[in-house]
């Protein structure tokens, strides 16, 4: 069951494919009027509308963040030991 097989099984369906196809088209020749009244069936059926596009999302404008400024920090209370 190799490459050769699936080309076979391949070829098989394309004749059937092919005989399907001669077989409607004789149909289709022999009958003018069926052949027209499908056609026009065909054109007559609803269109499928296209799907509505969404509009384009908008980026959000960038945030320019304000340069961060250094607070002060308190300086630590100096302790003083006591002599004795």
């Amino acid at each position: 069951m190799g490459k050769q097989h699936n080309k076979e099984i391949k070829r098989s369906r394309r004749k059937q494919l092919l005989k399907r196809r001669k077989e409607a088209l004789r149909t289709a020749l022999a009958t003018p009027g069926a052949a027209r009244k499908a056609a026009a069936e065909r054109k007559a059926a609803p269109k499928k509308k296209a799907a509505a596009r969404k509009p384009a999302a908008r980026k959000a404008a960038p945030v320019v963040a304000a340069p961060a400024v250094a607070a002060p920090v308190p300086a630590a209370p100096a302790v003083e030991v006591a002599a004795e």
